[in-house]
C-alpha cells in the first residue's frame, strides 16, 4: 500500500484575486473541478525539478499541490488555523536564488521580508499571499555555499524552477506526532533540525526511498532544500508553549483545512487503521470516496485513492515582455 503527499488544503476566499496572484507571480498552473456539491481548485507545479534545473524522474514523488475549497461571499470573515502561532504555520517554496526572487516580487509591489541566513537552517524570506497565508522562499544553498548559476533557457516566473518544499505544522506532543507520521503512516524521517536559541527542534518526513547524506549538518540541510518533492516539516516548542488544536471550519472562516494523501487501496487502509485503533470517517469528498483521520493535533488527513488531473492545464505560458500567463 504506498502513499503520495497529494494536497495541502486551504479555505479561501477571493478565489480569483489568490489564483491570479500565484499564477502571475510564482508561475503555479491551475485547474478547477466542477462538481455539483462543491467548489474547488487545484494550484500548483505540474512538474518539479532537480537541482541543476531538470525534470524530475518518475523515481522521485510527483508534486504536491494547493487544494483551494471556496468560502464565497461572506462579509467579515476571519482565518484561523494558520499562522506562526497556529497549527499551520506556512508553506515553504524552495528555489535557487532567493534574492533574485525577491527582486521580481518587489518589482511587482509584492512586499517580502528581508532574506538572511537563520541560524544554521537555511537562507530565508517571507511574503504573505491574498488571503495572508504565509510563504517562505528557502534557498538550495546557505548564504555563505552559494554559488549564483546562470538562468536556465525556460523561463520561469521567478527565475528559476520553484517546488512546494515543505507544509509547515506546529505540533504540541511530539513522539505521539512522530509515531503518527512515522509508524502509522510510513513515512521517512529525513532530518531533524535543532534551534536551541529559539527553543524549537524541527522535523522533515516524506514519503521517499532517498537516504539523506550520512556527513555533517551542513551538507544534509542542503541536500534536504533541494529536493524535488514536498515535506511535511513539523516545529515543536521545547518547554510549555502549547499551540491550539485544529477547529473545524465554520461558515464565516478561512484557514488550514487539512492535507489530502493518496494511497493504492482504501480498504486495506481501513484494516491498517482499525489495527493501529486510530478512528476513522468514511465519506465521498471533492475527489470521490475518502477516509478521514486525524493527527494527535486534530489535524485532518483526508485519505483517497489516485485519480488523474484531467482537467489539469499544462499549456501555460510565461511571456516574459509583457509579464502575462498565456
Amino acid at each position: 500500500m504506498n502513499f503520495k503527499l497529494a494536497h495541502n488544503i486551504l479555505r479561501i476566499t477571493n478565489p480569483n484575486e489568490f489564483i491570479q496572484f500565484y499564477l502571475n507571480n510564482f508561475g503555479m498552473q491551475n485547474t478547477l473541478i466542477h462538481n455539483t456539491s462543491y467548489n474547488v481548485s487545484l494550484l500548483g507545479y505540474p512538474t518539479n525539478y532537480d537541482e541543476n534545473f531538470n525534470k524530475t524522474s518518475s523515481a522521485f514523488p510527483s508534486p504536491t499541490f494547493l487544494e483551494l475549497h471556496h468560502a464565497g461571499a461572506v462579509t467579515n470573515i476571519s482565518m484561523v488555523n494558520s499562522g506562526s502561532v497556529n497549527v499551520y504555520w506556512k508553506m515553504g517554496i524552495t528555489l535557487h536564488d532567493v534574492d533574485h526572487a525577491r527582486e521580481i516580487l518587489q518589482s511587482k509591489g509584492i512586499k517580502t521580508s528581508d532574506p538572511s541566513q537563520f541560524e544554521n537552517i537555511g537562507y530565508v524570506c517571507h511574503l504573505t499571499d491574498p488571503n495572508g497565508f504565509i510563504i517562505e522562499l528557502l534557498q538550495h544553498h546557505f548564504q555563505e555555499t552559494f554559488l549564483k548559476k546562470h538562468l536556465p533557457k525556460e523561463n520561469f516566473r521567478l527565475g528559476y524552477p520553484c517546488c512546494i518544499g515543505q507544509i509547515t505544522l506546529q505540533v504540541n506532543d511530539i513522539d505521539k506526532t512522530q509515531n503518527f507520521y512515522g509508524d502509522v503512516l510510513g513515512m521517512e524521517l529525513l532530518s531533524i533540525q535543532e534551534v536551541p536559541r529559539y527553543g524549537f527542534t524541527l522535523y522533515f518526513y516524506a514519503w521517499t526511498d532517498e537516504d539523506p547524506p550520512k556527513s555533517e549538518v551542513i551538507s544534509t540541510r542542503e541536500w534536504l532544500w533541494k529536493r524535488p518533492y514536498t515535506t511535511i516539516e513539523l516545529r515543536h516548542f521545547h518547554g510549555t508553549k502549547q499551540i491550539p488544536h485544529f477547529t473545524d471550519l465554520q461558515k464565516d472562516e478561512i484557514g488550514f483545512q487539512g492535507i489530502r494523501i493518496m494511497c493504492t487501496d482504501l480498504d486495506l487502509f481501513k484494516d491498517k487503521m482499525t489495527e493501529e485503533n486510530i478512528s476513522f470517517n468514511e465519506s465521498n469528498g471533492a475527489f470521490g470516496r475518502e477516509i478521514v483521520i486525524r493527527d494527535p493535533d486534530n489535524i485532518p488527513i483526508y485519505v483517497t485513492t489516485k485519480f488523474e488531473y484531467h482537467a489539469l492545464r499544462t499549456n501555460y505560458h510565461y511571456d516574459p515582455d509583457t509579464d502575462n500567463v498565456l
